[in-house]
């Protein structure tokens, strides 16, 4: 959308996009490119964003939208090959990359962050057996109300994600993206050094905690309590107030020296329990 005449134009996201990229070095010599870094790099977050998930579907993509890719860059040879777009990807630092992408999101929607979704999934079809190759375990951290991917780690298996996720915060951490945010993650990662790590980003965390963690489960410091239950305005579903509040691990009693023993409110479901609001 052009802005009026009144009002200073304002770069588009994938200008932006365009910016942030340009810390990327292309080292080849520049009289003889025909397809330029940044044109590489725009097709693939495009045509990635467009749900293409390989190399030639990424090529196959920007011939038939080129029209639209020179909208921002010449294209004056088109679109490289799927093989060339690998060989140039492969060329990438993958740390420079995530950074320049994470700074690029940032631009695009500033605001805080609310919750953030901490999870390792394995990427389907992403084995080679006769290479001996084993599926791609990715742990990523999701931003659930803005719906983006903020980061990733890849690790060997899922039995690797503690040493992935404290390298994944780190990141978050460098980038500001923690501040203020509640980090939800599943009870591999209940420990007290990830944890630690989540509070001095400047966030709350809220770890699940399993039967086979007793430890864990015994040293717990939030527990609720249900107030009278109300029914709500989609039928057969009711629902409840629950208060939550720090206890004292000693004697399991709520803290009365603590200020923020005072009680918070959330609806959830009946029988189920509600997670804690925010520590500090």
């Amino acid at each position: 959308m052009d802005a009026s005449p009144d009002e200073p134009a304002q770069p588009s996201r994938l200008r932006l996009l365009l910016h942030h990229f340009s810390r990327i070095e292309d080292k080849r010599n520049p009289k003889s490119v025909a397809h330029r870094l940044n044109e590489i790099l725009l097709l693939c977050v495009c045509a990635t964003i467009a749900e293409c998930d390989s190399f030639d579907a990424i090529s196959d993509w920007g011939k038939a939208h080129l029209g639209f890719l020179r909208r921002f860059l010449p294209f004056d040879w088109g679109v490289p090959s799927g093989r060339w777009v690998n060989i140039m990807m492969n060329r990438i630092d993958p740390g420079l990359f995530a950074a320049c992408f994470t700074d690029w999101v940032r631009a695009c929607w500033p605001e805080p962050l609310d919750a953030i979704a901490i999870d390792g999934k394995t990427v389907r079809r992403s084995h080679d057996r006769a290479k001996g190759r084993a599926a791609l375990h990715l742990v990523s951290a999701f931003a659930t109300n803005s719906r983006l991917v903020l980061g990733q780690e890849a690790v060997d298996d899922k039995t690797n994600e503690t040493t992935a996720i404290p390298l994944l915060l780190e990141k978050l951490a460098a980038g500001r993206s923690l501040e203020g945010a509640v980090v939800t993650i599943d009870a591999i990662a209940c420990n007290p050094h990830i944890a630690q790590s989540i509070r001095d980003a400047g966030a709350d965390y809220l770890p699940a905690v399993k039967g086979n963690q007793p430890r864990a489960m015994a040293r717990k410091t939030w527990r609720s309590c249900a107030s009278s239950p109300s029914t709500s305005s989609k039928p057969r579903r009711l629902s409840a107030t629950r208060r939550t509040f720090p206890s004292n691990p000693a004697d399991g009693q709520p803290s009365r020296q603590d200020p923020r023993a005072s009680s918070s409110e959330e609806k959830s479901p009946a029988g189920t329990s509600t997670g804690s609001p925010k520590s500090s």
